[in-house]
C-alpha cells in the first residue's frame, strides 16, 4: 500500500471539519434533503476537491447509503437524519458523519450514546490494538445505555484511491485479531439503534461506482463511460453528477460539464449496469424499522503518531 500523505490529509481533515460545522447550522424543518446534499457537494467542488462519495442524508430507519437523483424529501419534526460525506484530493480521502434530530428531542439519548461510542473508540484505538478490542468498546458503551450496535455495518480502512480497503472496524467484539499498524487511515463509525442489531438492503441508492472498465457498443453509454472514466475513475459518484441541469443549477465549481440530459443519464447508466461496467450500492435500513444513529471520524496512524484527521484543532 502506498504511503499516506499527512499534509494532504490534514488539509482535507480541516476542510471536512469546517464543512461539517457549517452544514449542521443550515439544517431546519421543511428543508429538502437535496438542499443539504447540494450544499455539501457544491462546497467541496468549489474548493477544488472531489467528494469521496456522493453526500448522503439517510433518515430515520435508513442507516446509510441514501442520496437523491430527482426525488426529494422535506424534513419534518421528529426526523432523525445521518449526514455522511467526505472530501478527496489526489486520491486521498476523508469520511465523516453526524446525526441530527429535526425540531424535537425524542432521540437525545440515542444521539448522545452513539457519539459516546465514537469517542470511546477513538480514545482506545492505537498502534497494536485489534479490531475486536475497538468493537468491544463500542458495543459496551451502547449496551450499557440500553441500545444495540448494528453488527453488520462497520467502519473501514481508507487507502489512496480506495475508500474501502484492508481492515473493517467492527461495532462489536467479533474476534478479529487484525491490528492497527503504521500507514493506516481508519474510518470509525458506530451505528446504534433501539432495535435489532442488523440492517438489510432496501433498494438502490443512486451511489454508483466504475467496476469493470470494458468497451460497450451503445453510443450514449459509450459517451457516458468516457466521461465517468475521465472524471470519477476511482471513487463512487452520483447520477446527479452526470445530469447537465443539476450541474448548471446546483453544483457550482463542478470539475467538468457532462452535457447529458436526464433521459440520457438514466438510459446510459442502466446500459452500463446491465453489462457490469457500473455497480450501484444498496440503501441500508434496519431490519425492524427502528431508528438508527451514526457518528464517524477518521484516524490516521503514520510515523508512530496517531492523528484524528477530522477533529483537527483550529
Amino acid at each position: 500500500m502506498s504511503e499516506l500523505d499527512l499534509e494532504i490529509l490534514k488539509e482535507l481533515g480541516s476542510f471536512t471539519k469546517q464543512l461539517r460545522k457549517d452544514v449542521s447550522e443550515i439544517i431546519v424543518e421543511g428543508m429538502d434533503i437535496s438542499e443539504i446534499i447540494d450544499f455539501i457537494e457544491c462546497r467541496i467542488f468549489e474548493n477544488g476537491y472531489l467528494p469521496s462519495f456522493p453526500a448522503m442524508v439517510s433518515k430515520n430507519a435508513m442507516a446509510a447509503h441514501f442520496t437523491v437523483f430527482d426525488e426529494g424529501y422535506k424534513l419534518v419534526a421528529g426526523d432523525l437524519i445521518k449526514v455522511d460525506f467526505g472530501a478527496s484530493k489526489d486520491g486521498y480521502m476523508t469520511d465523516n458523519a453526524f446525526t441530527f434530530e429535526i425540531s424535537t428531542k425524542n432521540y437525545t439519548k440515542l444521539i448522545e450514546t452513539t457519539k459516546a461510542c465514537l469517542d470511546a473508540a477513538v480514545e482506545v484505538v492505537d498502534f497494536g490494538k485489534s479490531m475486536a478490542e475497538i468493537g468491544d468498546v463500542v458495543e459496551k458503551v451502547a449496551v450499557e445505555n440500553g441500545f444495540n450496535t448494528i453488527h453488520n455495518l462497520s467502519g473501514h480502512q481508507i487507502g489512496k484511491n480506495n475508500l474501502h480497503c484492508g481492515l473493517s472496524v467492527p461495532n462489536l467484539n467479533n474476534g478479529d485479531t487484525s491490528n492497527v499498524e503504521n500507514e493506516m487511515l481508519l474510518a470509525i463509525e458506530p451505528f446504534v439503534t433501539y432495535g435489532q442489531p442488523l440492517i438489510k438492503a432496501c433498494g438502490l441508492s443512486n451511489i454508483i461506482e466504475l467496476k469493470d472498465d470494458k468497451p460497450v457498443r451503445d453510443p450514449i453509454a459509450m459517451k457516458l463511460l468516457r466521461h465517468i472514466r475521465k472524471t470519477f475513475p476511482n471513487q463512487p459518484f452520483s447520477r446527479r453528477w452526470l445530469w447537465d441541469e443539476v450541474i448548471e443549477k446546483n453544483l457550482k465549481g463542478f470539475p467538468s460539464f457532462s452535457g447529458f440530459n436526464k433521459r440520457h443519464v438514466i438510459y446510459g447508466v442502466n446500459i452500463l449496469k446491465k453489462y457490469g461496467v457500473l455497480y450501484e450500492y444498496d440503501e441500508l435500513g434496519t431490519v425492524d424499522g427502528e431508528f438508527v444513529a451514526q457518528f464517524e471520524d477518521c484516524v490516521l496512524f503514520k510515523d508512530g503518531v496517531k492523528t484524528i484527521i477530522t477533529r483537527l484543532k483550529d
